[in-house]
């Protein structure tokens, strides 16, 4: 009876001890899943409208903070990194027209000049004039490439 007894004994000893350890698994994975969310929702950022600039010379990315179902006129978007010098841009505006001359002292040739783009469709002088919107869901780069010019405006 007394071998009875003890090893009834043991066995609620190892049952706990096997609850313990299911409880305890349980909670460490619930700590983890909750600490990778947190880390995950301290990396997601507001959103923000991200313009690429790309030419032989340099690379670089700029953001602009934006909600995220608001859209701003890309032309006003550009003219606030400008007034930052981040990077430094010069336009040339006409009546008709808006471009780009210059950024970070590289400037506008006869062959080559600032080309922007917005989801990889090329924005000339006349619909920036005009108001090209852009969000942050929107692939804005800006490249310093090969144009052909006609009377110093740049053709498609």
């Amino acid at each position: 009876m007394h071998r009875r007894q003890l090893s009834f004994g043991v066995g609620i000893v190892i049952r706990f001890r096997l609850a313990f350890v299911l409880v305890l698994g349980i909670v460490g994975i619930g700590f983890i899943l909750q600490c990778s969310l947190v880390s995950k929702s301290k990396k997601s950022k507001d959103p923000q409208i991200q313009i690429h600039f790309l030419s032989r010379d340099f690379e670089e990315t700029k953001s602009i903070p934006s909600s995220l179902f608001e859209s701003k006129d890309l032309l006003l978007v550009l003219a606030e990194l400008s007034r930052k010098e981040d990077p430094s841009m010069r336009f040339i505006s006409t009546t008709r027209t808006e471009e780009i001359m210059e950024v970070n002292g590289k400037s506008n040739s006869w062959s080559a000049g600032w080309v922007v783009y917005v989801n990889e469709e090329r924005v000339d002088g006349i619909q920036m004039k005009r108001g090209v919107r852009v969000s942050p869901s929107d692939k804005i780069e800006i490249r310093y490439e090969a144009v052909e010019r006609v009377f110093g405006r740049p053709t498609p």
